[in-house]
């Protein structure tokens, strides 16, 4: 399995969300507890579709609007195929404690 890091902060595109049982070129696995994300980047290549997995300790979600990708807790995991590189700054979408406003990390569209 293949880990990897997001970001959501960048141009636009029109990306479509594709249902989670569809078969994916990568997975990226981004994991959330204690007010932060396990790695403060992740990256994927453009052109290739990933499946994207949220593994949450706690109350947490994240969004990058630019790719059309939102996980929370009843939304796990996602497919996009992002085409524009770019870096995509995401947060956490949840108020989850004194410490969600530091809860950040990028996601790197190489």
């Amino acid at each position: 399995m293949l880990s990897l890091g997001l970001t959501a902060c960048g141009g636009s595109q029109a990306d479509t969300p594709a249902a989670a049982t569809e078969a994916a070129d990568t997975e990226l696995v981004i994991q959330a507890t204690n007010y932060q994300f396990d790695q403060p980047e992740y990256h994927i290549k453009a052109g290739e579709s990933v499946r994207i997995i949220l593994e949450a300790k706690g109350n947490h979600g994240l969004q990058v609007k630019e790719l059309g990708l939102k996980l929370d807790p009843n939304q796990t995991e996602q497919i996009i195929t992002p085409e524009k590189p770019g870096t995509y700054e995401f947060f956490c979408t949840i108020m989850c404690g004194p410490g969600h406003k530091d809860m950040h990390a990028k996601l790197i569209v190489e």
